[in-house]
């Protein structure tokens, strides 16, 4: 993206952000990502081609930043609160989860133009996926574990992110408590990965039963 997220934008900027955000969310909701250009994102916006490239490569590039906003909403770059390593999967997981409800009329209606596994919804994916496992790796970066830290991240993500995509993109309707039993399931190795006692699985909950 042109525009620096770093700094604090003026008032324009803001309007400008507010207004090609709002009109690609707006179309994302109507049509498939394909059908989508950037002469429509301009003229809804009421701001000329110029301008949006002031701020954006393409429409790619809009798109991504729509997603930095929906994460930013549920702090999904906020670890100052964190208050130790052994919660982080659960809380992220909390997060993304947040974000997908809080967001399901939006991406409700994008699944009704664009396929799950299509372009549209694998780059958001793939960017919640890159942001977790940023996080991930700042945070389990020091700690020993029995494989490589890089191994565990990867199957951190890939983790979180499967059952996520299985009950809001594959539409498995799952409250949170029982998300919270998969996700204690699905990562079970103590040695590996930390999943708070509360997440645990009961005997009778594991996966033989």
């Amino acid at each position: 993206m042109k525009y620096d997220l770093s700094k604090k934008p003026t008032r324009g900027a803001q309007r400008t952000l507010y207004a090609f955000s709002h009109t690609a969310m707006a179309l994302l909701a109507q049509k498939p990502f394909e059908d989508i250009n950037v002469n429509e994102i301009c003229n809804q916006s009421n701001f000329p081609r110029a301008t949006f490239y002031n701020y954006f490569d393409d429409k790619y590039d809009l798109v991504n930043y729509v997603w930095y906003l929906l994460a930013k909403d549920v702090g999904i770059d906020d670890v100052s609160a964190l208050a130790k390593n052994d919660d982080l999967l659960l809380i992220y997981f909390d997060r993304l989860y947040d974000l997908f409800e809080h967001n399901s009329r939006l991406l409700d209606s994008i699944l009704k133009h664009n396929e799950a596994n299509g372009t549209l919804l694998n780059s958001f994916t793939r960017y919640l996926r890159d942001t977790i496992h940023r996080v991930f790796t700042d945070h389990f970066g020091h700690m020993k574990f029995r494989i490589p830290v890089e191994l565990m991240v990867d199957q951190c993500c890939s983790t979180v992110m499967m059952l996520l995509e299985w009950i809001f993109l594959k539409q498995q309707p799952t409250t949170k408590a029982q998300a919270h039993q998969y996700l204690a399931i699905l990562i079970s190795d103590p040695d590996m990965v930390v999943v708070p006692s509360a997440a645990s699985p009961r005997p009778d909950q594991t996966a033989g039963k």
